[in-house]
């Protein structure tokens, strides 16, 4: 009865988590998508706008309002130097669903 218990708890909270991920990511624009896959594929744990900006050719501001939509739903995080933001990192959430990420946005 305890391992059929736990087996049902364990199957719930993988829903769940896989619930959050869908829907943080129903939030996103597909060119959002798009910056986020490219951020995982190019593996880009840090970084800064003004180097992914030249990298994929679009202006510093478009990637710093890309970032900041990210930040928001949980796939970023802003590193922070004397109250401005320098760079951002990926999030242990978008560092742990990795593969689910990227299966999900490029299908």
């Amino acid at each position: 009865m305890v391992e059929l218990y736990s087996k049902k708890v364990y199957e719930l909270s993988k829903r769940m988590q896989e619930d959050d991920l869908d829907g943080s990511l129903s939030y996103l624009n597909a060119k959002e998508k798009d910056f986020l896959v490219f951020l995982l594929k190019k593996r880009l744990l840090e970084f800064t706008p003004i180097d992914v900006s030249k990298m994929i050719g679009v202006t510093n501001k478009t990637i710093i309002n890309r970032c900041a939509k990210l930040t928001n739903h949980g796939f970023l995080i802003p590193n922070i130097v004397n109250q401005r933001i320098r760079s951002y990192s990926l999030s242990e959430f978008t560092k742990k669903n990795e593969k689910k990420i990227i299966s999900k946005l490029t299908n």
